[in-house]
């Protein structure tokens, strides 16, 4: 496939009269079906047509969610063809270019709105380059990046397509409101938001600005999501897609892994290092050479002995060993696994009928065919047999499908009945549904986790993704925050870039830098490939170490609040990492739709890292209104502008707390894996003089079983207000269906006493005692009071 050469308006013949549910192409008439799905979701389709012999759209996406409430938007077709989205108000958001909206050329299909200067663009999956999104020209098709594009341009450049396919474009209308447009195709879209086209840099013939998607083949079909903010928009995504299960809780900790990472010596070595340097840590991850000759569910007799016990006595630590799989087969007499998959017929084919074959780690290899439900269920049951050996998860990877040299045209699927166009994407997504699936069948009771390098649409409720095989450098680093971000509002909120970096070697101050900007991703793992330096915490000597293990254990601190993000994720589709606009509206000389190297974890706290080689100071948005707690000095400060922040020592990085919020944090320093969610000290962030109330909806489990949603589990609604310097907390519809709650509260700027109200009891008055902590910078001033348990 052509990664560079992409299809233009200029070839398509475009429809030139709508009349009812029909279009008009010259003499050529076509069906269009417009549904409302309800909560202003829209479905819109073309009808069948000899141009589009296989309609190879796979379904899945849960359309019945919106069904209870009624839109207030309108979409219709209008006259000449054009297309039009109206708010409730009849200001129309989105609309065709009149007589060259739907364009057909051959199998080809093209779909041509007007685009305005003030539209903001946003989404697109994984892409490289900026946050905003005007003026690219992508395509959406899985690509295994390191084979399939130059190593100088992925090192210096900006590849496109990367690894995870999601066509979606987030919009921002001129004059408010916002629209999600996603294509409804299993293939390769393209997507052009008003690129440059023209070796003069301009239209010689004054064409309108527009924007245009479509896809080479395919049933011409897409989703629009209309909403009142980024917020509401990108919810209604995540639902249609699918929610991110509640996550393990030790999916969410501090993760190591090599390219060299085998077997029991090295997991041995590794539980001894983070134990000696009391560094919290929960996996650690084993790649391609645990395998013998890298046969797919086997372990090296040179790396391990007795499997289960060598991983019972790492696991004991609270480690989780995570190995990789690859969907690649090796093509061998007598590997029984390849045979098997051969016998009953579980492959893609060619063609000819034969099973392909592609070339990559084990050599000759065959695919299990993950778009059929009984090769899905064989590639479980593996997985099961696998996972009972004592692996905590696993991360799927070279699921693009890679196939080394070998063209992949001539991969077909279900039987060859389906062209390779009609299953890539999806590849990944039926390989990580049948691990998931695996993982559930091998433990019923734990929460399964499973890490993809490629995704396509519907990816989130079987899969976290990590963004590939990144490299150690600046401009990487950079580009981490937009792609991690962009991916959360495609829909894929599970994700993070390897830390410092896979490719190339990190120096320390670069390896300093990745870890204060990523240590609140919502994954977090160090990664390195084969060759390049060591890169584990205490390669950087002693000083590095102290800086990158209390980020580290920062994120462990915070891991009760990235708790809850993770709940509202699953229940409602709130993402975890924001964009600023997401959750603030720009003012007047803060303009926050392009900020792409700050963002918000969770509504409350705000990162803003320094992502420049040398760089000890940076300019810095404080969205408003409010205020906010530097977390590296201690005071408020008013946000609603454009502030300079000083970093001078390695250990501090621009951190922000959201005035007005309720932060859980686990107490103590953590040195080990793993927290108790039952034991929370809560942060309350409020100075003098705030007026309003805080509230946090808290729940605690067991982090690890499906129980919470039986109710084994304690909530409550705990609600907070300052008068003076003391602070009036409520505990609210408090029910212990787990343990109880060991709670005490932290308070900052003065506050020196608690007066805690619970239900049916008497108030009681504690001191806030003097507190000195470290977050971000210098030392916190602040008080806490003792623990009370919440029965």
């Amino acid at each position: 496939m052509n990664f560079r050469k992409f299809r233009h308006p200029s070839n398509f013949r475009f429809a030139n009269a709508c009349s009812g549910s029909a279009l008009a192409f010259g003499e050529e008439a076509m069906g269009c079906t417009l549904r409302d799905l309800g909560s202003d979701v829209f479905h819109l389709a073309l009808g069948a047509s000899p141009r589009w012999p296989l309609d190879a759209r796979p379904g899945g996406l849960d359309e019945v969610a919106f069904a209870g409430a009624p839109s207030t938007h309108t979409l219709r077709l209008c006259p000449q063809a054009g297309l039009q989205l109206q708010a409730p108000d009849g200001r129309p958001l989105l609309q065709g270019r009149p007589g060259d909206t739907w364009g057909v050329c051959g199998s080809a299909w093209l779909l041509q709105l007007s685009r305005e200067p003030a539209m903001r663009f946003y989404g697109q999956g994984e892409k490289n380059g900026p946050l905003e999104r005007s003026g690219q020209r992508v395509l959406f098709w899985n690509a295994d990046v390191w084979a399939d594009h130059s190593m100088r341009e992925v090192v210096e450049g900006a590849p496109d397509p990367l690894y995870v396919s999601i066509p979606y474009l987030l919009l921002q209308a001129p004059g408010g409101g916002w629209v999600g447009l996603l294509v409804d195709h299993p293939g390769a879209v393209f997507m052009d938001t008003g690129s440059n086209w023209f070796f003069s840099g301009r239209d010689d013939l004054g064409a309108p600005p527009s924007l245009w998607l479509g896809a080479d083949q395919g049933v011409p079909a897409l989703y629009l999501l209309a909403g009142a903010s980024a917020l509401e928009v990108t919810t209604k995504l995540q639902r249609l897609q699918g929610c991110t299960p509640l996550p393990p809780l030790w999916a969410l900790g501090h993760h190591q892994c090599r390219w060299g990472y085998g077997g029991t010596a090295d997991l041995q070595r590794l539980d001894a290092g983070f134990a000696e340097h009391e560094f919290p840590n929960d996996g650690l991850w084993l790649d391609i050479d645990h395998m013998d000759r890298y046969k797919v569910f086997t372990t090296a007799p040179a790396q391990f002995g007795d499997v289960a016990a060598e991983l019972a006595a790492v696991n004991a630590h609270g480690r989780h060993v995570v190995p990789i799989l690859d969907p690649g087969l090796k093509v061998e007499p007598g590997n029984p696994l390849a045979e098997a998959a051969r016998e009953q017929k579980l492959l893609c084919q060619t063609p000819e009928g034969q099973p392909y074959v592609g070339f990559v780690w084990p050599g000759r290899s065959w695919f299990p065919d993950f778009l059929r439900e009984d090769a899905r269920q064989w590639w479980a049951a593996q997985v099961r047999d696998f996972a009972a050996l004592g692996f905590g998860g696993f991360w799927i990877d070279m699921n693009d499908p890679a196939a080394g040299a070998a063209a992949l045209d001539e991969m077909g699927f279900d039987h060859g009945r389906l062209p390779h166009w009609a299953g890539h994407n999806l590849y990944a997504n039926g390989m990580a549904q049948a691990t998931r699936a695996g993982l559930l069948a091998a433990r019923p009771a734990e929460r399964p986790f499973v890490l993809s390098r490629s995704a396509a649409t519907g990816m989130a409720p079987h899969a976290a993704v990590w963004t590939g095989d990144n490299w150690s450098s600046w401009a990487h680093l950079r580009q981490a925050i937009p792609t991690s971000l962009n991916l959360a509002l495609s829909g894929l909120p599970f994700n993070g870039p390897d830390v410092p970096g896979f490719g190339g070697h990190a120096d320390t101050a670069l390896a300093l830098a990745w870890y204060k900007a990523g240590c609140l991703f919502p994954f977090l793992r160090n990664h390195a490939t084969a060759g390049s330096a060591q890169q584990e915490p205490w390669a950087f000597g002693p000083e590095a170490l102290a800086v990158i293990r209390h980020y580290v254990r920062l994120r462990y601190r915070l891991l009760p609040y990235m708790a809850q993000l993770w709940r509202a994720q699953a229940a409602q589709g709130q993402p975890v990492l924001r964009p600023l606009f997401m959750d603030f509206e720009s003012l007047p000389g803060m303009d926050l739709s392009r900020i792409g190297d700050q963002f918000l974890v969770g509504p409350a706290i705000l990162q803003s890292p320094l992502v420049e080689a040398g760089a000890t100071r940076r300019s810095l948005a404080l969205p408003g209104p409010g205020r906010w707690l530097d977390m590296g000095r201690g005071a408020f400060v008013a946000g609603g502008r454009i502030i300079d922040v000083q970093a001078d020592g390695a250990a501090e990085t621009p951190m922000h707390w959201r005035e007005g919020q309720l932060i859980a944090l686990q107490p103590g320093v953590p040195t080990a894996p793993g927290c108790d969610l039952a034991n929370v000290e809560l942060h309350a962030v409020l100075g003098r003089g705030f007026e309003g109330t805080a509230e946090l909806h808290y729940a605690a489990d067991d982090g690890l079983s499906h129980a919470w949603q039986q109710g084994v589990q304690t909530t409550c609604t705990l609600r907070l207000h300052r008068e003076g310097d003391t602070l009036h907390l409520q505990v609210q519809a408090l029910q212990v269906g787990w343990q109880p709650l060991r709670l005490c509260v932290v308070g900052y700027d003065g506050a020196h006493t608690l007066v805690l109200q619970q239900a049916g009891q008497p108030a009681q008055t504690l001191a806030l005692q003097p507190l000195e902590w470290v977050c971000s910078g210098a030392p916190l001033a602040a008080g806490r009071s003792q623990a009370v348990l919440l029965r």
